[in-house]
């Protein structure tokens, strides 16, 4: 009786890689729509059929849509991190203003190159739910306290929106931006003037109130 023949470490691995593939391709299509239609709005078969993978792919690769979500919000949020925290070390060593100045910098380039992150935030922060809490408790509130400390800025709700406000709006609407100024936001020269007028106006509001 013959049995049947082991896959060749070739074989396997391409196998692999086309699983791989499928996984990263649902993900781009996920953080997408989820960030421009919000969770309830798209469908398993949208994100599928978008993405070009078979049907039932996501059920095999993430079990569920809550399971695509977290996978989704997971990555983008692990952008954020790998951007931002190797400036950990440097921004310490920097006088607070500068430091301040920096960070912005930082985020405002972020929000220009990820807009997805400050669009899922806008889909989620509308209603309580899960997702939020999950965003909340395993994201922002760990990081509160240490960016507080680390920019030398008492990050109360009215700074905190002040900041994430001005650094990103212009990005989420960045079509509007273009048909009504006629000026590209995503370009090196606008983020690099949006982040120091953003961080004028801070230095600004700070020595009003000192």
């Amino acid at each position: 009786m013959k049995t049947k023949a082991e896959p060749t470490p070739i074989r396997k691995r391409a196998v692999q890689q086309r699983a791989e593939d499928t996984r990263a391709a649902i993900l781009v299509e996920a953080i997408e729509l989820f960030s421009s239609r919000g969770f309830d709005g798209v469908s398993l078969r949208t994100i599928e059929a978008n993405a070009g993978v078979q049907r039932g792919a996501i059920a095999y690769h993430f079990i569920s849509k809550d399971g695509l979500w977290r996978c989704a919000i997971d990555q983008v949020f692990a952008r954020f991190v790998d951007r931002l925290e190797p400036l950990e070390a440097t921004l310490r060593d920097l006088e607070p203003a500068v430091r301040l100045r920096t960070a912005i910098a930082a985020f405002v380039r972020f929000s220009a190159e990820v807009p997805e992150l400050s669009r899922l935030m806008v889909q989620e922060g509308k209603q309580a739910s899960w997702r939020l809490d999950y965003i909340v408790e395993t994201y922002m509130r760990p990081r509160q306290a240490w960016l507080t400390e680390l920019v030398g800025t008492q990050l109360d709700a009215h700074t905190f929106y002040f900041v994430i406000g001005a650094a990103k709006t212009v990005f989420d609407v960045e079509h509007e931006c273009r048909s009504l100024f006629g000026v590209d936001p995503t370009s090196d020269e606008f983020i690099r003037e949006h982040a120091t007028r953003l961080a004028d106006l801070i230095q600004s509001a700070q020595k009003r109130t000192e």
